[in-house]
């Protein structure tokens, strides 16, 4: 063979355009049955993205929807307003400059309600963040200047103020933060004090779109990522937090949202990340990282405490609150879960026992066995949200973060995941929406995944990993399949419990703006063989002529 051409084979073989042989792949859709959750598909701030978002929610059917975050953990929804907090220049700014409609606003006109009124033109359920920080906006200007916690008039010298607005600064000098009275741009609400404030936000959207029984709001989250009150909103909470004001906040706006709407679901403790999974920001700062113990926090708050870990006395204290007064409190335990390493499989530190996380954690999340054992162990019955979270690798490119998406997802529907609401980061890439796609809308005509798991097993999940459900409505098994590796891998699939058809639709995402038809799959035997290309999704669809089974208990 000429010198170019061995050149070109070898080029060829390592750039992984042949096909090696592949991990066997197994399904047994009798087994480990339970229903996947609708609500894992979420997203956040959908009904106010651009145009494109909204089509896209529209296109998936989006099932629910989440107005949270940073700004929300201020909001005031009497006046219309949040405070940007640490993330700019802490400065209050009216609702409406979010959706550049403040030139036709109407003083009566609120953003969270036309937030609401997307999500119903959706047909997403909305998810609230109720502002648990003690203080909320105080003011609703649409534009310059603007109300801010650290006025060059108080604080002359600041390490930098607002280009637009030079009169609001970042509230510090050379590293050395300043101490700012709260009052300055907010006003004092906190739910211990005044429960109505938080009630009557429930009421005034049970009264313009009914209970959550009724087509109305159906979620409201406990604050935002309260570890972190301490920077984000170091103007108005500068000290760390802790236990007790963590369990009495999220209780006290738990028991006003349901006085208003016994048919609404809360959602709670929606920490940003590990260290503060267990510890309270108050030790963190009294003894430092080291009394983070994932089992046994040794800080002076976790001492008076039994020295448990914060989640666990945070769902301890709900069920005895919802033990005192006959009803359930606390419907969900939501964590934020944002990947923090920079390499690795980052979807294994949702399950894998034997994964460690090769970030600063370097320790074994397994975050949602994690989180189960913490709900059996301290209010059994509640189920698992994750209301901020992002996989993406920022250095792995678009083609891949959507891999990782896709393997997110397929997670949640194995691991029985009961809410999740995803956030966007610029580290993403276009493709996201792909991801979605392969789930909820894979043919282009609104053809879904399964709303029943089956069991489906690799023999490596790390190279080729596979979700498989039914359809309870038809009976249909999906099955989706995810090459990871930079080779094409060919596989076995073997199918038990299910009345397999002559051939299945297929379908692959192979790295662009499309899912393609493929020519149907054949299907002899207990199953069969094929050919999954380098960093792709297929999906396979068989038909069923027989009954499906009931629905799990």
């Amino acid at each position: 063979m000429p010198l170019l051409a061995l050149f070109w084979l070898f080029a060829l073989l390592t750039a992984g355009g042949h096909s090696v042989a592949g991990p066997s792949l197994a399904i047994d859709a009798g087994a480990d049955n339970h229903p996947i959750s609708a609500y894992i598909y979420g997203q956040n701030f959908a009904a106010s993205g651009p145009a494109e978002t909204q089509t896209f929610a529209h296109e998936i059917g989006l099932p629910v929807d989440r107005w949270g975050g940073n700004s929300t953990d201020r909001y005031n929804w009497q006046i219309g307003a949040w405070n940007t907090a640490a993330d700019y220049y802490f400065e209050n700014i009216a609702d409406c400059t979010q959706w550049n409609a403040c030139g036709s606003w109407a003083p009566s006109d609120r953003g969270y309600r036309r937030f609401v009124d997307g999500d119903r033109a959706l047909g997403a359920k909305t998810l609230i963040n109720l502002p648990l920080t003690g203080w909320v906006a105080k003011s609703a200007r649409a534009d310059h200047p603007f109300d801010c916690s650290y006025p060059k008039a108080s604080f002359p010298n600041q390490d930098s103020f607002d280009y637009w607005d030079p009169n609001c600064g970042n509230g510090q000098l050379n590293g050395t933060k300043y101490t700012s009275d709260p009052a300055t741009a907010n006003v004092a609400e906190d739910p211990r004090t005044n429960a109505a404030f938080f009630s009557g936000w429930v009421s005034d959207l049970v009264s313009r779109y009914g209970a959550a029984s009724n087509g109305g709001v159906l979620f409201y989250e406990l604050g935002n990522e309260p570890g972190l009150w301490s920077s984000t909103h170091r103007d108005v909470h500068p000290q760390g937090l802790t236990y007790d004001e963590l369990s009495q906040k999220s209780i006290a706006a738990a028991q006003a949202v349901k006085s208003a709407d016994p048919s609404a679901l809360t959602i709670g403790f929606s920490e940003w990340g590990w260290p503060n999974y267990f510890c309270g920001q108050a030790d963190i700062d009294t003894a430092g990282w080291g009394a983070c113990n994932t089992t046994h926090p040794t800080g002076p708050d976790a001492a008076a405490h039994a020295n448990a870990p914060i989640v666990d006395w945070f769902l301890k204290a709900f069920r005895e609150a919802s033990q005192q007064q006959g009803k359930r409190l606390l419907d969900y335990l939501d964590v934020h879960y944002y990947n923090q390493a920079g390499s690795g499989d980052p979807t294994r530190s949702l399950w894998d026992p034997t994964y460690t996380d090769p970030s600063w954690i370097d320790d074994k999340i397994e975050l949602i066995p994690r989180m189960k054992r913490w709900i059996a162990a301290n209010y059994p019955g509640t189920m698992i949200a994750l209301t901020e979270y992002n996989l993406s690798l920022p250095s792995a490119g678009a083609q891949m973060n959507a891999l990782i998406q896709a393997d997110t997802l397929g997670v949640f529907a194995r691991e029985g995941v009961d809410l999740a609401t995803r956030w966007s980061l610029e580290a993403d890439g276009p493709l996201i929406p792909w991801a979605f796609r392969v789930f909820r809308n894979y043919d282009g005509s609104g053809a879904r995944f399964g709303d029943t798991w089956v069991r489906s097993t690799s023999g490596d999940q790390g190279q080729l990993a596979i979700y498989a459900a039914r359809q309870l409505n038809g009976g249909a098994l999906t099955v989706v399949v995810i090459n990871k590796t930079t080779d094409s891998l060919t596989s076995p699939l073997s199918v038990s419990g299910f009345a397999l058809p002559a051939s299945a639709r297929a379908f692959r995402w192979s790295g662009e703006a499309k899912i393609d038809r493929l020519a149907d799959q054949p299907v002899s035997g207990t199953g069969f063989t094929a050919t999954y290309p380098a960093r792709s999704i297929t999906v396979f669809e068989l038909a069923s002529n027989v009954a499906p089974p009931p629905p799990p208990p």
